[in-house]
């Protein structure tokens, strides 16, 4: 006999997303006849959620039980974990902050977005803290490092983060030829910033693999290779990374942290630039990229509503009856079921699981899962100039930005921007700061600072 839960997903509009996690539940048995409650500002996608989610349990004979509100405070009652991810304003607002910075000199943007996300992420924590504060909190939506971070600080709340780019040692292994049950890797770091310390294929180091790999063959699958928008792994510039710093970097790493800040400023300073290190879209964050990313995630919704309207066809079709590469429930089924194994997570580095780290930063690692809990596995110390080069710079960074949040603090707003390397002049970062804190989109932040 397994274990019925309460989740309840924030921001649960996304008919791709809930609809995955509700088929990961419905193909986990030890879950079965679980309440799933869906939270979302909009009714009509809420509904659309609902009647997907409620024959997906039919069609599996899972026995979930489903409830919709665009009340957080009603979702979250008797919670026993709460799934975070939310897009505050949506694409719209995100897409109109990269704008209203690249009008101030900031090409792609300066990610302002963060603390919105941020600060509504907080909100969400301590709404967990005063009315479930036995739930485990799962935050899905970025910025996690940051977002997590700040939760991790600012409530008493199990906070874990989770994410999908430690997959990234796969493609290091398909491109290689190297069948992917062979292969174990390690990639320590922090979101979005993680570096392969192991990569083992057959028992034996595979990293001569790669090297061998960069020797003869890569300047021509570069010159063959037409890569996704999404096709970061073995591009350009992760090669010139693992060659700058020592190791392999995985996933969201070779973007080097999403948009050109202070680390990776060389990648990204242009569209044409971009393209010669990420391929001839530009890589997952130029304007082709990022368009062509809108676009098919549109696609994809519309398609996701159309089979969840689509009585005539099992929705089964839509989505497999098979567990997805989402850690979510899998996680979940450990702690409530005690099915002790090993994921990949984002919680607080005590111990230190990373070295060189306060214990209070949110740290990007492997654990250990079972229903004692989540306990991380420590790793040695990452190399001198990786840590010097890229690990303490992002850290520094992070901490501008929650410590910003934590303390409401102004100035720190304006030192985040000063530390980019687009900063040509004090009243520039001003312009942005000032004209950003009176949208009137942007009130909520706003208000932390004292701005309206």
């Amino acid at each position: 006999m397994g274990s019925a839960v309460k989740l309840t997903i924030i921001g649960a509009g996304s008919a791709q997303f809930s609809g995955g996690i509700v088929r990961d539940l419905c193909v986990n048995p030890g879950l079965h006849g679980s309440h799933v409650a869906f939270m979302d500002i909009d009714q009509r996608r809420l509904e659309m959620i609902t009647r997907m989610a409620e024959r997906l349990s039919r069609e599996l004979e899972a026995g979930l039980m489903f409830s919709q509100t665009t009340d957080r405070i009603e979702a979250l009652q008797g919670a026993d974990f709460v799934l975070n991810t939310a897009l505050v304003g949506g694409h719209a607002w995100t897409e109109a902050q990269r704008s209203l910075a690249e009008k101030h000199g900031y090409y792609r943007g300066a990610h302002l977005q963060d603390y919105g996300q941020m600060a509504f992420f907080l909100d969400v924590a301590r709404d967990v803290e005063r009315i479930c504060p036995n739930a485990w909190l799962i935050q899905s939506a970025n910025p996690v490092f940051e977002g997590c971070t700040l939760m991790s600080r600012e409530t008493e709340v199990k906070v874990l983060g989770l994410c999908h780019g430690h997959y990234g040692y796969l493609e290091i292994a398909r491109v290689l030829g190297l069948e992917p049950e062979l292969v174990t890797a390690q990639m320590p770091g922090f979101n979005h910033f993680i570096w392969l310390t192991k990569f083992y294929y057959r028992g034996k180091n595979a990293y001569p693999l790669i090297d061998e790999w960069i020797e003869r063959k890569s300047e021509v699958y570069w010159a063959e290779h037409k890569p996704t928008y999404g096709d970061n792994q073995m591009s350009r510039a992760a090669i010139h990374q693992y060659k700058l710093y020592g190791l392999m970097p995985i996933g969201d790493t070779p973007r080097l942290v999403d948009t050109p800040r202070s680390i990776g400023w060389w990648y990204h300073t242009d569209l044409e630039t971009k393209k010669y290190w990420y391929g001839h879209l530009g890589g997952f964050d130029s304007e082709i990229g990022w368009n062509q990313y809108l676009q098919d995630m549109t696609a994809n919704v519309q398609r996701v509503e159309r089979a969840a309207l689509d009585e005539a066809h099992p929705i089964t079709q839509t989505f497999k009856p098979e567990q997805s590469d989402e850690q979510i429930v899998p996680i979940i089924s450990s702690l409530v079921n005690d099915t002790q194994a090993i994921y990949q997570v984002n919680i607080p580095n005590h111990g230190p699981i990373l070295p060189g780290f306060p214990e209070d930063l949110v740290v990007e690692c492997q654990a250990v899962v079972d229903a004692t809990g989540i306990r991380g596995i420590t790793i040695p110390p990452l190399p001198e100039k990786l840590m010097i080069g890229a690990m303490i710079p992002r850290w520094q960074r992070a901490e501008l930005v929650v410590e910003a949040l934590r303390k409401r603090d102004r100035e720190l707003l304006l030192l985040n921007l000063l530390n980019d390397p687009r900063t040509r002049s004090l009243e520039q970062a001003e312009g942005l700061l000032k004209e950003w804190l009176a949208d009137p989109r942007n009130q909520p932040v706003a208000k932390l600072f004292h701005e309206s």
